[in-house]
């Protein structure tokens, strides 16, 4: 018998949850395209989550951080419910964290400015096509 916290969730929740589900591989087919306009910086937990009646791994760390082409990964000494909670800035983590973000942040404004250059030569040349396809 598990305690009622152990089972009071949704059984939908969980199912799209599980490994091998549809729900999680339509989500990861709909993502993997789109990554290359992002840094993915993977985290997994290596501690152990309690649960109330037992201990074990929320996300694994072939599900949380996959082995793929331009992205980081690296795995932080917190279970699930800690793992984004630094007591401080010395704690284990919080510099890879904080440098990634920084990182991503300073170059964050030429990425998002060539975007819009693209963006706006791209809707330019849609309206060309379209206003030629107007006039046949």
């Amino acid at each position: 018998m598990l305690p009622s916290r152990a089972i009071d969730t949704s059984g939908e929740l969980l199912d799209a949850l599980q490994e091998g589900s549809e729900t999680l591989q339509n989500i990861t087919d709909m993502f993997v395209p789109l990554m290359k306009n992002f840094h993915v910086y993977f985290f997994w937990e290596q501690e152990k989550t309690d649960m109330g009646y037992t201990q074990d791994y929320v996300v694994d760390e072939s599900s949380a951080a996959p082995i793929l082409d331009n992205t980081e990964r690296t795995g932080l000494p917190y279970d699930h419910r800690n793992m984004c909670k630094f007591g401080s800035r010395n704690a284990p983590g919080y510099r890879v964290v904080v440098s990634a973000l920084m990182r991503y942040s300073r170059g964050a404004p030429e990425v998002i400015a060539n975007r819009w250059v693209h963006s706006v030569e791209r809707l330019k040349a849609q309206r060309q096509q379209e206003a030629e396809e107007l006039l046949r």
